[in-house]
């Protein structure tokens, strides 16, 4: 039998098991059977008729790992394995694992090891019995396990704090650019979505960025920025101005407490664009649910930090819906852009566009040529409707950022 073999297990009211069997796979790890319970057993999260069932199963399918939908306690994962005898694995952190695994840049991997550091700090007793041994003192008297377990600890600690620090650095830095980009830059749109949405393909259709589109949950994990050329004609007889989009690490229910980390830069990102794409894989069976943990999130991310965007709904993967499953979805979302990013993405630029300009504000002005340097920021800034070039300057229609009309205000006519 192959050691990448495992038995899910899932207790309680709310259990994921087709989520969880796709993030076993993401790891390479095969499915070889499903235990579920509705009631969750505080001692041994399975209740003793059910760890022998769960016995029973493991040894049927030759199973060397068990992988749970909740996050355990040590003691519940004690119990657990003393019951089905071989390696219990919460789903904590087998996602741990995941982003661990795609991990590209220096802040991800930050990320992921303070995640696994927190995740393992409660459980250095739990994961190291033999840590916890005392040695031959008395009441008073530590031996040599606590003392090492008291050790471990502290490395545990100390590690974290040097990361939070760093951590701490790299968002101040965010900030700056992200300032920076805001006030001097071409609009900002974001695409958050569920893991797995398609958003990074969304984002290689518009720029060519060429980034990892494998169908694996997670595949992003850092976020990726790229200017996608604002070449296309507005209908106006002008062009619409370049634009610059985000891809972001994907949502995903029951998102670890130690990976909130992972998604700071991904909110940052929907909070100060001016558009937001909430993207969702229209062939999911879960797509109501899914869009909800994308917007209840989001909503959250909105009341604790500044600014708001304009957002679109698109439902991606179309082609791998059925015709009368299409016309399910225009109806329940008519407001939504419905697209196969792989295919064309035209309706969503169209609406990204929209939605830009209605957070803009047009203006007629003058720019002579000696402030050649003014005009040459508007484009890829500003949506350009008309221009006329004379001896003494240029004339400009122009659709700018209210954030930067007030620098033209001098050459508004």
């Amino acid at each position: 039998m192959s050691e990448e073999r495992a038995v899910l297990v899932g207790a309680g009211e709310r259990r994921h098991m087709a989520e969880l069997g796709r993030l076993a796979g993401t790891l390479g790890i095969e499915v070889a059977g499903v235990l579920e319970q509705g009631r969750r057993d505080g001692s041994g999260y399975l209740g003793r008729g059910k760890r022998d069932e769960l016995r029973d199963l493991v040894e049927e399918t030759g199973a060397r790992f068990v992988i749970c939908d909740d996050e355990l306690t040590a003691s519940q994962s004690r119990v657990l394995e003393k019951a089905c005898g071989v390696a219990v694995v919460d789903r904590t952190e087998l996602i741990i694992r995941i982003f661990e695994a795609h991990a590209r840049d220096a802040a991800s991997r930050l990320e992921v090891e303070l995640a696994d550091l927190e995740y393992r700090l409660p459980r250095v007793k739990g994961k190291n019995p033999e840590l916890s041994r005392l040695g031959g003192g008395g009441v008073t008297t530590r031996g040599p396990g606590e003392q090492q377990l008291e050790y471990d600890r502290r490395v545990i600690r100390e590690r974290i704090a040097t990361i939070n620090r760093k951590l701490a650095e790299e968002k101040a830095g965010r900030a700056v650019r992200g300032a920076r980009l805001r006030e001097e830059g071409p609009p900002t749109v974001a695409l958050v979505g569920y893991t797995n949405a398609g958003k990074t393909t969304i984002l290689n259709t518009l720029s060519g960025a060429g980034r990892s589109t494998k169908d694996r949950l997670f595949e992003t994990l850092e976020t990726t920025t790229r200017r996608v050329e604002g070449n296309k004609k507005n209908g106006l007889g002008g062009v619409w101005p370049d634009f610059v989009v985000t891809d972001t690490v994907g949502f995903i229910r029951k998102l670890p407490t130690q990976l909130v980390h992972s998604f700071a830069s991904t909110l940052e990102v929907a909070r100060g664009a001016e558009v937001t794409v909430v993207c969702a894989d229209a062939s999911s069976e879960e797509l109501e649910e899914e869009i909800r943990t994308v917007t209840h999130t989001l909503s959250e991310a909105v009341e604790n930090g500044a600014g708001t965007s304009s957002l679109v709904m698109c439902l991606n993967k179309m082609d791998l819906v059925s015709e009368e499953r299409t016309a399910e979805l225009r109806r329940d979302h008519p407001h939504a852009v419905t697209i196969s990013a792989t295919l064309d993405c035209g309706p969503l630029v169209e609406e990204i566009y929209h939605a830009i300009a209605s957070r803009r504000e047009r203006m007629r002005v003058f720019i002579p040529h000696a402030d050649y340097a003014a005009a040459s920021r508007l484009y890829g800034l500003a949506e350009i409707h008309d221009q006329e070039n004379t001896d003494s300057g240029l004339w400009l229609d122009v659709s700018l950022p209210r954030s930067a009309s007030c620098k033209y205000a001098a050459y508004r006519v």
